[in-house]
């Protein structure tokens, strides 16, 4: 018998000759490699044998096997790992991480396979993402625990691993379309999932066990940073772990490249925008942390003798300033900090001795620029804390700020070595204008000891003048003010605002002893004028706060109201006669309505003079017609401004004489504007107007839902807080100033509300005993048999009121129905004479076309018509003694009917008697 190595010949032999007497066709081998490619499709990894072979205990000695099978599985996975495979992956990374640690030539293969994470995972499937979304973030959470192997090299590995799979330039060179049928995942997807995992927790828990390795302490931060801008849910979950102190911890430790500073800063200040405030300010009230960010701030500030190193000490004083804002109660000033960085907000403006500054040189660059800039800001946020404000007056900050207070452009004292543009000092300039509204309303004695009044009236001056100044305008504060001086009007209108506000009696006098009334009183006319309605946001702002100056300054003194006099009268006339249109159009024109009705209550209610002037140049008339063509949030004010000024006798004349665009009387708007307010606190009302329920005349829907409960002292029930919330008992204030009878201009149903307007007062004190008599009963309060007698007579006189309203204005509509009856019959008996004379000049008709055309029928009307002569006359007397004798009869008389006092004579119309226009004949 043949062996089959003899027979293999022969097999072949005739296996060749077999196939070349047969064709075949051919077939394309559909896959994603060349055609004369030999290599087949790899078979799937065999997972759990390898962790069977690295965890059996007999195989421990087999270290080299172990680490083939390890660098198998790499060469079969180097394009990424499969997403369904990361159960079995990370088994096999936690068995490693514990070799490792016992022996040390795992570490090379161990490190290329972290290496191999940072490739994209290869999807099998559209939906596996979505799939394995969860066991990929239980992978990245395992992922970052294995920086517990106290390796260098992995754990330097883990981190670069991490942050190469995060960057959008992480793209594997191999085409999409060549992983057999498998995908990739994006970017994204992966960092998407990075957030969602532990991973950020473990980063901050790391930061401890890297205190002594830089270069893993700055790997560690820059993942931080990275999370940190990302996902505020990175944020929260690195603050659960203090993650600020731990980052703060080590920020000032040497680093020969400078980058831990920076990064540290960097993720500080994504935490700081990003993260909880709460936990932010638990983790900040350290003076360690301050402290070292003090150190890092003034190192950086010794080191300002390059570029990088200025932008990181301003960013070092942004994170400051940021902290100091979220947590203004931070130890800054029981470490010294605040006192440094007043000092050096007023270098250079002032000269100091301190060490601090003897070296500081700032320069023109824009990094010195905008270093100054935040130390006004920072300044600013520094004076919410109480405990700075002496801080502040110590180091004379304010008058550091105000030598920028002065017209542009500045006069340099001589020996300055530092010179900014002029744009530079303009945008300074506004910055510290814009800091001093803030800082000095709070040390109002260096006001004084400044001369701060002079200061800013000559300042307020240039701005108004028609002195030239080309305005950059090319900053923040500077927006609206190119090429003018608008800028610096705004921001110090702005100042003075922030400083009457104060309501000190000095400054006040001081201002108005200067002249700043008739002053901006003068402006405000003359560009309101300019202007006329037609303004943008910077002139309303300019208006808006002149008016509000003038209000705080007239508002308690009579003899400022009179300087305030006819110019602003006029001014706040011109100003109350805005459109609707404009008020309700979005445009901020209601801000400046606000403000001239309240310079109205504070510059003109109470002074004599200047109602009497008011009133004569028809600014009432004004006022209510914003009370007939503005909304419900202006009316209340409106309302309340016309009321005081009904003090005046002479404006109730004119508010009688007034009619709105409709020619209704204010008495009827009055009516409708409480008929409003009832519908839109649904207040039982029937269809006529008549009251609902004469228990609750008053009471709306709101007001009967609260319950009522004990209060306190000083708050107000609910009864009273209603007063407030609506406009009912200012209308019941002016039908008072008005009276309730012969009023002109009302209608039918306003004479039903007027009787529960006359009552109001009656209704409001009813409503207030009952909320007295329920709190008492809530408190188990039993009245004395007197007291008890008197609130039943209340609470009886009350029910028994609103029973004779309601009577009264069933009374008032019965009255008005029987007038309208009575109307209607008038009416229908018009209609009726009106067809009776019809008919009759229809027979007359007929009897005159009847006389003309038959003979006998004149006869027999004529008559007719002399017998009717004869039977009006007296019996005939006996003339025969009398000389004359008159004929009481017409001769040739030729009309048969009796012709009254007018005659009416049917002509033949002038068409027909006009001559016809001549033919013209041509030849």
């Amino acid at each position: 018998m043949a062996t089959l190595t003899e027979l293999q010949p022969f097999i072949k032999r005739t296996t060749s000759a077999s196939l070349s007497q047969k064709h075949y066709p051919l077939v394309h081998v559909l896959t994603s490699k060349p055609e004369n490619s030999d290599e087949k499709k790899e078979e799937p990894f065999d997972f759990e044998k390898t962790i069977k072979f690295l965890t059996d205990p007999h195989a421990s000695h087999l270290i080299d096997r172990r680490i083939r099978q390890l660098q198998k599985l790499y060469r079969h996975h180097k394009n990424g790992y499969i997403l369904r495979d990361l159960h079995y992956l990370m088994k096999i990374f936690n068995i490693l991480a514990d070799l490792c640690q016992d022996q040390p030539n795992y570490i090379d293969t161990f490190v290329e396979l972290l290496r191999n994470c940072s490739k994209p995972f290869l999807l099998d499937k559209s939906t596996d993402a979505e799939i394995y979304s969860s066991a990929l973030i239980a992978f990245y959470s395992d992922f970052g625990y294995l920086l517990r192997v106290p390796i260098q090299r992995i754990q330097k590995c883990i981190l670069e691993t991490v942050f190469k799979t995060i960057q959008s330039s992480n793209k594997s060179p191999i085409p999409s379309d060549n992983y057999d049928g498998l995908k990739p995942a994006a970017v994204e997807y992966l960092l998407r999932i990075q957030c969602n995992s532990d991973l950020c927790e473990t980063l901050v828990k790391t930061l401890s066990l890297v205190e002594n390795d830089p270069s893993l302490r700055i790997l560690v931060v820059k993942l931080l940073q990275i999370f940190s801008s990302k996902s505020p849910e990175c944020v929260a979950k690195m603050l659960t772990h203090d993650c600020v102190n731990r980052l703060v911890l080590k920020i000032n430790d040497t680093d020969s490249t400078g980058e831990l500073l920076f990064r540290t800063i960097e993720t500080l200040w994504n935490i700081l925008e990003h993260g909880d405030e709460e936990q932010i300010s638990d983790q900040l009230n350290s003076r360690v942390t301050i402290s070292l960010l003090q150190e890092a701030f003034l190192g950086q500030i010794t080191q300002s003798h390059s570029q990088y190193h200025r932008q990181l000490r301003n960013d070092i004083l942004v994170v400051c300033s940021l902290i100091i804002g979220l947590k203004p109660d931070a130890p800054v000033v029981e470490t010294g900090f605040a006192k440094q960085l007043l000092l050096f907000a007023s270098y250079p403006e002032l000269r100091s001795n301190s060490p601090l500054v003897k070296n500081f040189k700032l320069t023109a660059s824009q990094e010195d620029f905008e270093f100054k800039k935040l130390l006004f800001n920072t300044v600013v946020v520094l004076s919410r804390n109480p405990a700075t404000h002496q801080l502040m007056i110590d180091s004379r900050l304010l008058l550091a700020l105000l030598s920028y207070v002065e017209p542009l452009p500045r006069k340099t004292p001589p020996g300055t070595v530092l010179e900014w543009s002029l744009a530079q000092v303009e945008e300074l300039q506004l910055h510290a204008i814009a800091a001093l509204s803030i800082l000095l309303p709070l040390s109002l004695n260096e006001y004084f000891e400044y001369h701060v009044g002079t200061r800013l009236l000559l300042f307020y001056e240039w701005t108004i003048s028609e002195d030239e100044y080309q305005s950059q305008g090319n900053s923040f504060f500077g927006k609206g003010g190119r090429n003018n001086k608008r800028s610096q009007l705004r921001y110090i209108l702005r100042l003075f605002r922030s400083i009457v506000s104060t309501r000190d009696e000095r400054v006040q006098v001081d201002l108005s002893d200067q002249g700043i009334i008739p002053s901006i009183t003068g402006y405000l006319r003359r560009i309101s004028q300019q202007k006329s309605m037609h303004i943008d946001q910077l002139d309303l702002d300019v208006i808006c706060d002149g008016l509000f100056i003038l209000s705080c300054l007239c508002e308690l003194d009579v003899h400022r109201k009179e300087i305030f006099g006819s110019e602003g009268i006029e001014m706040l006339i011109q100003l109350l006669l805005v459109e609707a249109q404009y008020v309700c159009g979005g445009l901020g024109y209601h801000r400046l309505l606000v403000a001239a009705i309240d310079c109205v209550w504070c510059c003109v209610v109470g002074s004599v003079i200047n109602e009497d002037e008011f009133i004569q140049k028809q600014g009432i008339f004004a006022l209510l017609d914003l009370i007939e063509s503005n909304p419900k949030s202006l009316q209340n004010i409106v309302l309340g401004c016309v009321l005081d000024l009904t003090d005046n006798s002479k404006c109730l004349h004119f508010i009688m004489a007034w009619q709105g665009r409709k020619q209704q009387q204010f008495t009827h708007v009055l009516c409708e504007l409480w008929r409003d307010e009832e519908r839109e606190i649904y207040v039982a009302r029937t269809e006529k107007g008549v009251i609902g329920d004469h228990t609750k005349p008053l009471m709306g829907l709101l007001q009967q839902t609260v319950p009522i409960i004990p209060l306190t002292r000083l708050e107000p029930s609910r009864a009273v807080l209603d007063l407030i919330d609506n406009m009912r008992s200012k209308i019941y204030g002016f039908f008072c100033k008005l009276g309730f009878t012969e009023l002109p201009g009302l209608h039918e149903e306003d004479f039903v509300t007027l009787c529960i307007i006359e009552n109001f007062l009656d209704f409001k004190m009813g409503e207030v005993w009952q909320e007295i008599v329920t709190e008492l009963d809530i408190e188990g309060v039993k009245l004395i048999a007197p007291d008890g007698e008197a609130t039943d007579t209340i609470m009886r006189a009350t029910e028994e009121r609103g029973l004779a309203v309601v009577a009264t204005q069933n009374y008032i509509l019965e009255q008005y129905h029987k007038q309208d009856i009575q109307i209607e019959k008038v009416f229908y008996n018009d209609i009726v004479q009106n067809h009776v004379y019809k008919e009759k000049q229809t027979d007359a008709w007929k009897s005159f076309v009847a006389r003309t055309s038959k003979y006998p029928l004149l006869v027999a009307a004529k008559d007719y018509q002399n017998q009717a002569i004869r039977q009006s006359r007296p019996e005939e007397k006996d003339y025969s003694g009398y000389h004359t004798v008159h004929n009481l009869e017409i001769p040739n008389l030729s009309i048969t009917a009796f012709p009254g006092r007018y005659l009416h004579i049917q002509s033949t119309p002038m068409e027909l008697m006009s001559k016809p226009p001549e033919l013209e004949l041509s030849s």
